[in-house]
C-alpha cells in the first residue's frame, strides 16, 4: 500500500461517524452516515479525482460489507430503537476501511505526468541543442581564422618564392654574363672567376632557398585543405596492415638496413613497378652500398648531415644516409614530381637523423 492510500484510509476511519447526529441514539443509520461522509470527503479532497477510479469499502470485523450498500428498506421504517440497535451492533464489530485508487493511461494524473515528463525531456534537449550549436558555431569561428591565416601565409610564401625566382634568373644572367666576359677576354681572369665562383655559390644557395620555399608552401597548401575536410577522418584498416606488414617484411629481409617513417611512406605511395625498381636500390644499399650509383649529395641544411640521392626506373628518388657501423638508412623515397617536398624534409631534420 502506498503512503497516499494509507494517508486518505486513516483519514477516512477517523472521518467516517462524525456528524451532528447520534447514531447511539438512533437518529441516523450508521450506513447512511458513513454514505454521507464519504460523499464529502470525495467533494472535499481534489487529489483523489486525479485518479481515473478511487474504490472504497467499509467493513466489519466478521466481513460484512457496511459500504458501499444501498440503505435497507426495514430500516427505511424502523423505530429510533431499532435503528439505535441496529448501530450498535455495527459498531461492536468494529468498522475497517479499505481504500483502493486505479490510474488508467487517460487519468488526469497520467495525462499530467505525461506532459510534465514531456517537458522535462524538451528542455532537456534544449539545452543540449542549444549547446551543441554554440560549440559548432564556435568551431565555425575558429576553422575560419585558421583558413585566413594560411592563406595570408600562403600569399607571402607565394610573393617569397616569385621574388627568388626572380633573384635566380638575374644570378643565371650574371653567371651567363662573366662566362662570355671570360672567355672573350684574356684580362682580368682571377677576377672574373672569383665573380663566377662567387655566383655559382649564390645560385647553390638561392636554389636551396627555393627547394625550401616550395616546401613550405605545399605544406601550407595541404594545411589549408585539412580544415574543411571532415575531421579527425581516420585511415582505413586497411592500409595501416599494408604499412605494418612492409615495415615488418623490410626489417626481416635487409639486417644492415633502416627505413624512415618517411620513407616508407613514400613507397606505398609508388606504383607497383616503381616499388619492384625501388626495392632493388634497397636490396642493393642493404648488400653493397657502393654498387648504387649516387645521382648527387644533398646538404642538410645545418650542415650537419649528408644525403645522397640515387635514382630509379628513371623518375623515381630515393634518399639515404650512412651511419656508422656500415648501417645505411633510407630516410625519403618519392618521385621527380614531389622531389621539392622530400628535398624540403631532408632540409628540416638535418641535424636530427641519429646514428645506429
Amino acid at each position: 500500500m502506498s503512503s497516499f492510500t494509507r494517508y486518505h484510509q486513516n483519514k477516512l476511519e477517523s472521518k467516517l461517524l462524525q456528524g451532528e447526529h447520534s447514531v447511539l441514539d438512533g437518529d441516523i443509520g450508521v450506513k447512511d452516515l458513513i454514505r454521507e461522509n464519504i460523499s464529502r470527503y470525495l467533494e472535499d479532497h481534489f487529489s483523489l479525482r486525479l485518479f481515473s477510479a478511487v474504490n472504497i469499502k467499509v467493513f466489519t470485523s466478521s466481513g460484512e460489507l457496511v459500504y458501499p450498500v444501498p440503505s435497507p428498506l426495514a430500516l427505511t421504517f424502523a423505530s429510533q430503537q431499532q435503528i439505535a440497535s441496529e448501530n450498535y451492533r455495527l459498531l461492536e464489530a468494529g468498522l475497517a476501511v479499505v481504500v483502493t485508487l486505479y490510474t488508467q493511461p487517460d487519468a488526469p494524473l497520467s495525462v499530467g505526468a505525461l506532459f510534465l515528463f514531456t517537458g522535462l525531456a524538451l528542455g532537456g534537449l534544449n539545452r543540449v541543442y542549444r549547446r551543441q550549436v554554440a560549440h559548432v558555431s564556435s568551431e565555425r569561428r575558429e576553422r575560419e581564422l585558421t583558413i585566413a591565416s594560411l592563406t595570408d601565409g600562403e600569399k607571402l610564401a607565394g610573393l617569397e618564392l616569385e621574388a627568388l625566382n626572380h633573384r635566380q634568373e638575374t644570378l643565371l644572367q650574371n653567371l651567363e654574363k662573366a662566362r662570355k666576359g671570360l672567355v672573350e677576354s684574356n684580362e682580368s681572369q682571377s677576377e672574373l672567376l672569383d665573380e663566377i665562383e662567387c655566383l655559382e655559390e649564390l645560385l647553390e644557395e638561392n636554389e636551396e632557398k627555393l627547394v625550401i620555399q616550395k616546401s613550405e608552401i605545399e605544406m601550407l597548401t595541404k594545411m589549408l585543405c585539412e580544415p574543411r575536410a571532415i575531421m579527425d577522418k581516420k585511415p582505413g584498416k586497411r592500409k595501416n596492415r599494408e604499412k605494418e606488414s612492409t615495415a615488418k617484411r623490410l626489417k626481416v629481409l635487409y639486417k644492415h638496413l633502416r627505413v624512415h617513417d618517411r620513407a616508407l611512406k613514400g613507397f606505398l605511395d609508388l606504383e607497383e613497378g616503381m616499388r619492384l625498381k625501388c626495392e632493388e636500390v634497397i636490396h642493393q644499399l642493404n648488400g653493397d652500398p657502393d654498387c648504387v650509383t649516387v645521382k648527387r649529395k644533398v646538404f642538410g641544411g645545418r650542415g650537419i648531415d649528408t644525403f645522397f640521392e640515387a635514382e630509379f626506373a628513371y623518375k623515381g628518388r630515393i634518399y639515404f644516409t650512412r651511419h656508422s657501423g656500415g648501417v645505411v638508412e633510407v630516410v625519403a623515397i618519392g618521385t621527380k614530381n614531389s622531389q621539392a617536398s622530400e628535398l624540403g624534409f631532408l632540409h628540416r631534420i638535418s641535424g636530427e637523423v641519429k646514428p645506429a
